[in-house]
């Protein structure tokens, strides 16, 4: 048997890489580690994000099977501020900010529709919280 150490990278699917590097490097403060022709390697707070450009692309249909969402953790000190950039920002709010789960979350979209949780709780939190 083996041991699956952690997440290695996600790579999200985009439609244009320009504005999706807009949107990654300004509202969740990503570095830029690589940039190719058609993708582009992104580290934000230790998680290694791969966005690929696909032209032509279309959303997928929220009734089909796949990732529904993934979520970055962001201290209970900084989540008003998180909220007040992604305002400033004009990002598109799908849920919150509410307080569920043992944590304050907000959810919002990336241009492409791909949607983004912070959240401020942890797996312990949850679970107390859903028992």
């Amino acid at each position: 048997m083996f041991k699956v150490q952690g997440i290695n990278h996600i790579t999200i699917r985009v439609s244009n890489l320009d504005e999706s590097i807009k949107f990654y490097v300004n509202v969740l403060g990503a570095k830029i580690v690589h940039k190719g022709n058609t993708d582009i390697y992104l580290d934000v707070g230790g998680v290694w994000l791969c966005l690929i450009e696909i032209k032509d692309a279309k959303p997928m249909d929220k009734n089909q099977v796949g990732v529904d969402h993934f979520a970055f953790t962001v201290s209970e000190e900084h989540f008003p501020k998180a909220v007040l950039m992604l305002h400033e920002q004009k990002v598109s709010f799908t849920r919150g900010p509410i307080q569920r789960g043992g944590g304050n979350t907000v959810s919002f979209t990336d241009p492409d529709g791909n949607e983004i949780e912070f959240f401020t709780g942890s797996l312990q939190k949850r679970m107390k919280n859903w028992n």
